[in-house]
């Protein structure tokens, strides 16, 4: 018998059905139109006004006590400013087509960026103080809990500019790449697709449209496919446009703070090396085969001699369908199985309505968690489409929500997760969803379907992001040579998919503009090698786990509080781990190659 928690029962559905899944931002603001609102905006312009007048020349003389004073006002100037726009971004994620909630956002940036300008003098000045000067500070008992960050301020200092210039560069961006990044997502938003689904033609977002690649049906793959990226191959003139023009925007931004190697910001932000982001790359690309490998083993389950990319995503067996609701008492369980303490977080979010579930017109495609401020609590999207996947993606999101509730505490200088940290719980709580669910299942068939579930999770976050990080480096580069056309960054595309599924796809000349519909190239720069990173390191976290079983769960949880309290190898060698070992990327890739041999004998 199937186990009744993956299917979906009519009694679910009406009970989804008397529930309001939408998120509830009141607890930031009534509506866009709050007086409140703009009152905050005012009121931050006009403090950081104030402490500007008051500190502005004078942070290099003050004392470490003067010092945390100063900084406590300059947090609570930035909290107040960036309420706001937490506030207007969110709003504008669920309406997209809003010109309200669109000039409120406008508003909100633009006092943002007037805020941060009045208060760039504050990291530029200590960044500039002596070594001699600033080294009372790091030595200060009073500023202990900003010791970290003020090591990692003066670790820009090599690449800082003058305090006018970055208020120009600030100034600039509000129509450089912010605008570009939000008329990419207003502009996307609006596609439609043409797909027959059981022999009706229906018109379908994104989010939707893409969900089908992993339907039963082939015909319904096929459909979706073509309609998918047919749109994004007709839309290509302005879609290139925008890549270039980020592109061309990040090249000069290395250029102005000179850095060296085109990874070299990133790494700096998320307290790495270049070299040690090329190694898990290089790592990750070494295993390639294994993606081959399983591709294979797909393709023969499906009768080809090669996979269609078209069934790149089709289920193995027949794919459960998992209501929001039964996601919802699955995650609450692995989770609680793990930490009591997580569940009861986790619950929260259900009960205060802090998640936005399903699709709709106007809604942004994807799923987030927006971690808000310590002050506040984050807020999860989601566009849930009844499938594994989905349930997969609220475990993911809820993980994020679960860190940056974890991480309260902190100050605002600390608050946060590093990239090479920023996915620790997703991916974790990812894992104890499956573990339950693999607890559950009562065949081989079955047994064998989650195995395959687990492995495309392993592509997809590992693998192909890392695939995506090389294009992005090659398109980068090949932007240095000017204005790119759209048959150049699909020809990398072409080279990059090439190299990660070897001869077990079948491609065709639609596959090539993929590209264009992923949003991380556009929002952010380099990001999607965090990814990988997180996947795998959380995979070393699991195996600790298997091994110290309940030992481990305080050691995890105080890794998720740590925030950016400290460094992210400082925060992990509280629980053992050390990613500089070398070799220490090759127990990852050692679980995932289990997991792909227990379906080779299954299959």
């Amino acid at each position: 018998m199937r186990p009744s928690i993956l299917k979906i029962s009519r009694y679910t559905r009406t009970v989804e059905q008397t529930l309001d899944l939408t998120w509830d931002l009141s607890d930031l603001y009534a509506s866009p139109t709050d007086p409140e609102l703009i009152h905050d905006l005012e009121a931050a312009k006009a403090e950081a006004r104030s402490f500007r007048e008051r500190y502005a020349g004078n942070m290099a003389t003050l004392s470490p006590t003067q010092l945390e004073a100063a900084m406590r006002s300059y947090e609570a100037i930035l909290e107040r400013a960036y309420k706001p726009l937490t506030f207007a971004s969110l709003a504008f994620a669920t309406d997209t087509q809003n010109d309200i909630i669109k000039k409120v956002q406008d508003q909100a940036r633009q006092a943002l960026t007037e805020v941060h300008n009045l208060l760039l003098f504050v990291e530029i000045e200590l960044k500039a103080m002596p070594e001699e000067e600033f080294a009372k500070f790091l030595q200060a008992p009073e500023l202990a809990p900003l010791h970290h960050w003020l090591a990692r301020l003066r670790a820009y200092a090599p690449h800082t500019l003058s305090e006018k210039e970055e208020r120009v560069l600030n100034l600039k961006s509000l129509t450089g790449r912010m605008a570009w990044s939000q008329f990419y997502t207003e502009y996307t938003s609006r596609f439609r697709f043409r797909v027959q689904v059981d022999g009706e033609e229906k018109e379908l977002n994104d989010p939707q449209t893409r969900s089908l690649l992993r339907h039963p049906d082939p015909a319904v793959r096929r459909n979706a496919h073509a309609a998918l990226y047919g749109k994004y191959a007709e839309e290509a003139p302005t879609l290139t446009y925008i890549f270039n023009t980020v592109l061309q925007d990040r090249l000069t931004d290395l250029e102005l703070r000179g850095y060296t190697h085109p990874l070299g910001q990133t790494a700096l932000d998320d307290e790495l090396t270049p070299e040690e982001i090329e190694r898990l790359l290089a790592a990750t690309e070494a295993h390639y085969p294994l993606v081959e490998r399983y591709h294979r083993l797909k393709a023969r389950r499906l009768g080809f001699e090669r996979l269609p990319s078209a069934d790149r995503l089709a289920p193995w067996g027949q794919e459960p369908k998992v209501s929001y609701l039964e996601a919802k008492e699955m995650t609450l369980e692995a989770l609680g199985r793990f930490s009591p303490k997580l569940r009861q977080i986790a619950q929260e979010f259900f009960d205060k309505r802090w998640i936005d579930v399903f699709p709709k017109k106007g809604k942004r495609g994807g799923a987030f968690c927006s971690g808000g401020l310590p002050s506040t609590h984050p807020y999860l999207l989601l566009n849930h489409t009844d499938d594994l996947d989905s349930a997969h993606t609220l475990a993911h999101e809820m993980g994020h929500g679960l860190h940056y509730m974890l991480m309260r505490h902190q100050r605002l200088l600390n608050f946060g997760a590093t990239t090479p940290l920023a996915e620790t719980a997703s991916v974790f709580a990812e894992i104890l969803l499956d573990d339950l669910i693999l607890e559950r299942l009562n065949s081989e068939e079955e047994r064998a379907a989650l195995l395959a579930n687990r492995l495309e999770d392993a592509v997809n976050t590992a693998f192909r992001q890392v695939m995506y990080t090389r294009w992005e480096l090659e398109a980068q580069q090949a932007r240095k040579d000017g204005i790119q056309p759209a048959e150049l960054y699909n020809q990398l595309w072409r080279q990059e998919n090439q190299k990660l599924y070897g001869q077990s796809m079948e491609f065709t000349e639609l596959d090539w503009v993929a590209w264009s519909g992923i949003p991380h190239f556009v929002h952010y720069r380099f990001y999607c090698y965090s990814y990988a990173y997180g996947y795998l390191l959380v995979l070393a976290l699991y195996n600790r786990y298997r091994e110290e079983g309940q030992a481990f769960v305080p050691k995890y949880l105080e890794i998720l509080a740590a925030g950016e309290s400290d460094s992210p190898q400082g925060i992990l060698a509280k629980a053992g781990i050390n990613p500089a070992d070398p070799g220490f990327w090759e127990g990852s890739f050692k679980v995932i190659e289990s997991w792909l041999s227990e379906l080779e004998a299954l299959a």
